[in-house]
């Protein structure tokens, strides 16, 4: 089954959801599809790019530029990632990115919901609270401003509160982490610890991480 841009109709304009699992190739037949269904609608709007968690290096940006934004005739165009490598490369770019909310704007940041395991290797930063269904895999990292909830393994490095917030929290279905951070504070982890394995609720207590059993 062939997959699609999935579009969505946003107060701010059009969003188009980039598939993760496609070449390039398969990106042109999607974005020419795009155009000839809605290129009417985008044409002087907005559009939103939505990358997801997509490693997008320059190549890919430049194309999508080409056979998206620019036919499209839109006349603001913004970037959204969660991954931190394409959102250096956008910035770079100097290109507009989704804003990130800091400091008092932060209770109003609306959480990223992520329905998939994070790969090896991945990187996931929000700067909010991240809900993640499916596995956080060794080798990945998900960081997060407020708090990180996990209805999967945590098996890679998890950070709440990675802006100084030590009153956010983790909560893992399946803990199996070596390394875990909230706000400065900082846990190495063994195997034989007994909540290994087990579903865990992480937060800080006078400067220092406390693990419960939930």
């Amino acid at each position: 089954m062939e997959s699609h841009i999935i579009l969505k109709g946003t107060k701010e304009g059009v969003r188009c959801v980039i598939p993760e699992d496609k070449d390039i190739m398969e990106l042109e037949r999607m974005c020419d599809e795009v155009l000839k269904d809605i290129g009417h609608i985008l044409r002087d709007g907005t559009l939103i790019v939505d990358l997801q968690g997509r490693e997008s290096k320059e190549e890919e940006i430049s194309f999508i530029l080409k056979k998206l934004v620019w036919p499209s005739g839109a006349t603001k165009t913004i970037w959204r990632s969660y991954d931190t490598y394409t959102r250096k490369v956008l910035r770079a770019a100097g290109f507009n990115i989704e804003e990130q909310r800091s400091g008092a704007s932060l209770q109003n940041s609306r959480g990223l919901f992520i329905c998939k395991s994070i790969r090896s290797g991945q990187k996931v930063e929000h700067d909010s609270d991240i809900f993640i269904v499916g596995n956080v895999n060794d080798g990945s990292e998900v960081l997060a401003s407020g708090n990180i909830w996990i209805w999967g393994k945590l098996q890679g490095v998890a950070h709440a509160g990675c802006q100084g917030d030590e009153e956010a929290h983790i909560l893992a279905r399946v803990f199996e982490s070596n390394q875990i951070r909230i706000g400065k504070l900082y846990s190495s982890i063994e195997r034989n610890n007994s909540y290994w394995g087990k579903s865990v609720l992480i937060y800080a207590e006078e400067n220092m991480l406390v693990f419960k059993e939930i």
